[in-house]
């Protein structure tokens, strides 16, 4: 069984045709990346996974289980968590608490107004998933300050731990290394594989190239909301389709990666296009 299934999927704003008709397979306990040019249609996809754009038409499952049509709190009390592109944490709580937020599945209110000793139970549990989040990501020791005494790598670290707090089975990641240094982006790739490794199934939509073809064990491609690539990230980078999406045309024809470039070499002068 899959651990996410996308067949047909199309998000429609008015006659702005977002996601068009994207089909796709993440299997369970891989690390599949999700590229394209600039509005192409892989943000508003990850918001249809999760619950906060409505499908047009398609339909998406996530272990076997239809998750197209459900809300937000649903998707994510069935394991489905996410990372944003801009960072979202919580400027007036620590650290901990932020990610203590990632725990919860939305009962602890009720609980506590109704069930105190459940709801005392639950932040014990919450705080002790908080703290294996924090670790997990390189972050344990910082637990106490708030998210703005943090590096600006580190906030990016808080929010995937956040995600981790509530130890999903489908983790989405939209551009979690965006803004960051090569030396960080490296280390956020040797994370998410770590992650991987440990059994944990993501889906990654990322503008580096060489850092998806590098840690991806599959690649999907989409350009104006339609799949035109998918399978292995090394032949997918080099397919004459995606060389148009991110070079054009005339310039995808033009140019041949030069001997000795690593897959994708010659895409990365067209990032962010």
């Amino acid at each position: 069984m899959n651990a996410l299934e996308c067949d047909d999927v199309a998000v429609h704003f008015g006659g702005v045709r977002a996601v068009d008709g994207v089909s796709l397979t993440v299997r369970p306990g891989s690390l599949c990346g999700l590229v394209g040019p600039n509005g192409s249609g892989k943000t508003t996809l990850l918001n249809a996974v999760s619950g906060l754009a409505p499908t047009t038409r398609g339909r998406i499952t996530a272990g076997g289980e239809v998750v197209s049509g459900r809300g937000v709190p649903w998707i994510a009390r069935s394991g489905i968590r996410r990372t944003f592109q801009a960072i979202r944490l919580v400027p007036e709580l620590s650290v901990l608490h932020n990610v203590m937020l990632g725990a919860d599945d939305g009962s602890r209110l009720l609980d506590g107004l109704l069930r105190p000793w459940r709801a005392a139970r639950a932040d014990r549990e919450s705080r002790e998933r908080a703290r294996e989040a924090l670790t997990r990501v390189g972050l344990a020791g910082v637990e106490n300050l708030r998210p703005d005494e943090l590096p600006y790598g580190h906030q990016r670290r808080a929010e995937i731990a956040r995600a981790l707090a509530a130890r999903p089975r489908l983790l989405l990641l939209d551009e979690p290394v965006a803004g960051m240094s090569p030396a960080e982006r490296a280390e956020i790739g040797e994370l998410l594989t770590g992650l991987r490794d440990d059994g944990m199934t993501q889906l990654l939509v990322e503008h580096d190239l060489e850092l998806v073809t590098r840690i991806t064990d599959h690649l999907v491609v989409v350009d104006f909301g339609r799949v035109i690539a998918d399978g292995d990230p090394a032949t997918a980078v080099l397919d004459e389709r995606v060389r148009e999406a991110y070079l054009g045309r005339t310039t995808a024809r033009r140019e041949r990666p030069a001997a000795g470039h690593g897959p994708g070499g010659a895409l990365r002068a067209g990032e962010g296009g």
